[in-house]
């Protein structure tokens, strides 16, 4: 005969599996299957990370850390899309919380954050502090979406400069204009 913990330790096993697979089952189609971290508890709250590839409408480029650089203050911007990891941003959602923390995939531990909360500040990675700051939100419509800052209030933006295939990614106003505009690749 069993006893009774075992069988709620069963119980806990079965239940956590389901989870896991609810989980999968839920990511974006568009979603590269996840590495690290799939899916970890923090108390009560549950943190999830899909890694995407954003393209600008407008440019056809992709959101890239310079230089892959693995370091704070690295820049965030626009690059010819390649199939690399600083180019493709981990976004964890938190349970009851529709914003993302956007962690460049090619290092651990650092997240997209403004380096100012004026328009036209650019966008650079820091040590992850969970902080509002560093969380943002996409206004999907259809297949694109702007993102914007949670404090800053201000989208993502093809800066327009230089012309070549390094393209500045900075945060403004948001007007939902092709240049403010994200799409999954």
């Amino acid at each position: 005969m069993r006893s009774p913990r075992s069988s709620a330790v069963r119980a806990a096993v079965v239940a956590a599996a389901v989870l896991s697979a609810a989980t999968v089952l839920a990511a974006p189609a568009q979603a590269k299957p996840a590495e690290s971290p799939e899916t970890t508890a923090t108390g009560a709250i549950t943190m999830t990370a899909y890694r995407f590839q954003y393209a600008n409408v407008a440019t056809g480029k992709c959101l890239d850390i310079r230089g892959a650089s693995r370091y704070e203050y690295g820049l965030l911007q626009q690059f010819n899309c390649k199939e690399e990891l600083h180019q493709e941003f981990w976004s964890d959602t938190v349970l009851g919380d529709p914003s993302v923390d956007l962690k460049p995939a090619h290092v651990s531990n650092l997240c997209l954050e403004p380096s100012g909360l004026e328009a036209g500040a650019t966008i650079v990675q820091r040590v992850c502090n969970y902080s509002q700051g560093q969380r943002w939100d996409f206004g999907w419509n259809g297949s694109s979406a702007t993102v914007k800052n949670r404090v800053s209030g201000l989208c993502l933006e093809d800066a327009g400069m230089p012309s070549g295939s390094r393209r500045e990614v900075r945060q403004m106003p948001c007007t939902g204009a092709p240049g403010q505009l994200w799409s999954n690749r």
